[in-house]
């Protein structure tokens, strides 16, 4: 499902102790080993016991809401995010390319939404799928990164009355030519309404408390601009 390439730089990110995202100061400086983390993560939140019947991918709820996310204009609905699986065992693949291996996987979504996960040319991006069939590509590779990238394992739903609103991955770019297995793990907020699909921001691994910075970031997406792409971005 997975083509050769992203696996290889996969294998190569968990050799130095990068597959759970950056190691950050903070956490250097608190002696976390690299994958252990000192803050919750937005977008790989374990699910808690119970949540899930063995073997269903079903989705992790969390009731908690992030500090202010609640925009005026709907402040009555409270906001709530839900994690979906993005690993290869609960995706299906649906389209290969024999020749470059390059790959399109379905991965689960929540309220009637779906996720198809690209991997092309060790470069990796979802497209959202409506309730009605309708995709929506995120286009990482266009507004996040351009270099080869890999996803977090989980995508995180923001939802508002039984709603999505927004979307929040993780992805992980390779973009230190001196050292190419040193992974930039950024999160990539998405709004999603029924007027456009888009990527709002792009939350850096500097950022203070980056995952509750995404949360809002996300919450508010609606009345945010779509990002431009990189060549366009000042």
């Amino acid at each position: 499902m997975i083509s050769a390439r992203s696996l290889c730089l996969a294998s190569l990110l968990c050799l130095v102790g990068a597959c759970g995202g950056d190691r950050t100061t903070e956490d250097a400086a608190s002696g976390l080993q690299p994958g252990e983390s000192s803050r919750p993560d937005s977008a790989t939140a374990a699910a808690p016991t119970g949540s899930a019947a063995p073997g269903v991918p079903a989705f992790v709820t969390d009731s908690a809401t992030a500090g202010d996310s609640t925009p005026a204009s709907d402040s009555s609905a409270a906001v709530r995010s839900v994690y979906t699986s993005l690993a290869e065992a609960d995706c299906r693949l649906v389209e290969q390319d024999e020749e470059t291996g390059d790959t399109t996987s379905r991965c689960p979504g929540t309220a009637g939404y779906a996720l198809l996960v690209h991997d092309w040319d060790a470069r990796m991006s979802v497209d959202i799928v409506a309730p009605g069939g309708r995709k929506y590509p995120l286009r990482y590779s266009g507004v996040i990164t351009s270099n080869f990238s890999s996803l977090g394992p989980r995508a995180e739903w923001r939802m508002r009355g039984g709603k999505p609103i927004a979307l929040i991955v993780r992805l992980n770019a390779f973009e230190d030519p001196e050292v190419p297995s040193r992974a930039t793990s950024y999160l990539a907020v998405a709004r999603i309404t029924d007027r456009e699909t888009c990527v709002t921001d792009r939350i850096p691994p500097t950022t203070p408390n980056a995952n509750e910075a995404a949360q809002r970031a996300a919450d508010q997406s609606a009345s945010r601009p779509c990002m431009r792409d990189i060549g366009e971005q000042g």
